[in-house]
């Protein structure tokens, strides 16, 4: 059977999508990606003898003690990466946010990557889950393939409202056994569990983007408003006209932040906070660019 016929109205956001990437890529974010994300590891290439400037610390002493002179093991970079979106479907990432979407967002930050990604050669693959992983997208190259994850995205109806990150990294962990790029586009409405989060990051350079709703970063709006859980439901009123409930509201929602920041960055994977109805681009770049540095060091 040949792949399932794209809505042409979906084809037509894909292509959208793609327009603006690319445009992003041609501008900076291609040549940032090859420096700030290389390949996978190393892989063991020969044993040659030592030459004055060689690190003393790849000496193979077993070599070495058999010859008489002293050898160094040469390891070259594994060049191809492979980069998984993990991309959270739960009901807190689909309730309404304003002028830009938590899927579309989600969707323009996969293209921004996914592209540079395609542009160097690497893989792409998906993951889609809410209370446990739904669909995997294998890893592939081109793109082609990454227009085809695209669609199957912006798609995608979750079968479970809820968020299980904890589940969905500990059955990842099971998929992916090799080292890649894991890279989570979630809400942090519900964080996984801290051990979770450190095996993920130990096997994979794990990076966490968390998208969140454009009322994050703002002061909320003056009297009556309803919170809701819109993963359990549960919801009641608030009044912001009242100056200490309003600042008891933004202090728990600081607070969230820094509790989900620290947990992320404390199990040594990256956090990436992003606004839906935000800029995508500069913070984008500007976490690239971070990345290069840090490993130009």
């Amino acid at each position: 059977m040949g792949a399932p016929a794209i809505a042409p109205e979906l084809a037509a956001a894909v292509r959208a999508l793609e327009v603006r990437a690319r445009r992003t890529v041609r501008e900076g974010l291609g040549g940032r990606w090859t420096s700030a994300v290389r390949g996978a590891g190393v892989e063991f290439a020969e044993v040659r003898e030592y030459v004055a400037g060689d690190d003393a610390r790849t000496l193979d002493w077993n070599v070495s003690a058999r010859t008489g002179r002293l050898h160094v093991k040469r390891f070259d970079e594994e060049r191809e990466q492979t980069l998984f979106f993990l991309v959270d479907g739960s009901r807190s990432c689909r309730a309404p946010a304003g002028e830009r979407s938590w899927p579309a967002a989600a969707a323009e930050v996969m293209a921004l990557l996914g592209l540079a990604a395609a542009g160097a050669g690497d893989r792409v693959g998906a993951v889609f889950f809410s209370e446990r992983i739904e669909r995997v997208l294998p890893a592939r190259h081109g793109t082609t393939a990454l227009l085809a994850l695209l669609a199957r995205h912006l798609s995608h109806a979750p079968a479970r409202s809820g968020t299980d990150l904890d589940a969905t990294l500990l059955e990842f962990l099971r998929l992916r056994v090799r080292p890649c790029l894991a890279v989570v586009l979630t809400d942090l409405h519900a964080a996984a569990r801290p051990a979770t989060l450190r095996a993920a990051a130990r096997r994979h350079d794990l990076v966490v983007i968390a998208l969140r709703p454009a009322w994050f970063d703002r002061e909320p709006p003056r009297g009556l408003l309803r919170v809701e859980d819109p993963e359990r439901g549960a919801g009641r009123l608030i009044d912001l006209g009242d100056a200490r409930v309003r600042v008891a509201f933004a202090a728990r929602i600081e607070a969230e932040r820094r509790e989900a920041a620290a947990l992320v960055r404390e199990a040594g994977a990256e956090l990436v906070e992003l606004a839906t109805g935000g800029p995508l681009v500069a913070p984008l770049l500007e976490w690239a660019r971070r990345r290069s540095r840090r490993r130009d060091r």
